[in-house]
């Protein structure tokens, strides 16, 4: 028993070694760090912070939701939306859109460039990753109408012939709180 122990821990050991091989790496292929072009890394990146956008969660107070925004708004003044320029303080207001196809140019070349800043709601967060989120949003419209608000799908949001008084919106966020928990 023990030579047979003996031989196979042999054997193993002689395939791993020949797996580590004798020869040496030639010296361009020795692992170093490199650095990637910035093209590369701005691509390589974007993935990830597209879907780690800025969480507008259910506690998030009035002031740390503004301040998100006026992130979002510099970045995209910075980028060259007219709608978002820069006002007097350090924060810029959006205003209103003309209708100018180099408005619209601009528009979607500061919108590409900020999208990983924009701040979301658990259910916007929902809609872009959660392979579940049909199921969660009709149980978010079906908890509005437990309340006798009337809403429904369209497209993938939910509707409303008119918004509901705010004593009624704030139980449309209880509902979305409800539905889009994460568990």
């Amino acid at each position: 028993m023990t030579t047979l122990r003996t031989g196979l821990t042999g054997v193993a050991l002689l395939v791993l070694l020949a797996a580590c091989g004798t020869e040496e790496a030639p010296a361009d292929e020795i692992a170093s760090l490199s650095t990637a072009p910035p093209a590369a890394t701005a691509t390589a990146s974007a993935s990830p912070a597209a879907s780690e956008r800025p969480l507008l969660r259910p506690d998030t107070t009035q002031e740390e939701e503004d301040r998100l925004y006026d992130v979002y708004f510099a970045c995209m003044g910075k980028y060259g939306s007219p709608r978002h320029a820069p006002t007097s303080g350090d924060a810029a207001e959006p205003a209103p859109a003309p209708a100018d196809p180099e408005y619209e140019k601009a528009m979607e070349a500061a919108q590409k460039a900020c999208e990983h800043l924009e701040p979301e709601k658990p259910w916007q967060r929902a809609q872009r990753t959660d392979p579940e989120y049909a199921d969660k949003l009709r149980d978010w419209i079906t908890c509005i109408r437990s309340h006798g608000i009337e809403a429904w799908e369209s497209d993938g949001f939910v509707a409303f012939e008119s918004l509901p008084p705010d004593d009624k919106l704030k139980l449309v966020d209880e509902c979305e709180v409800k539905a889009f928990a994460v568990s």
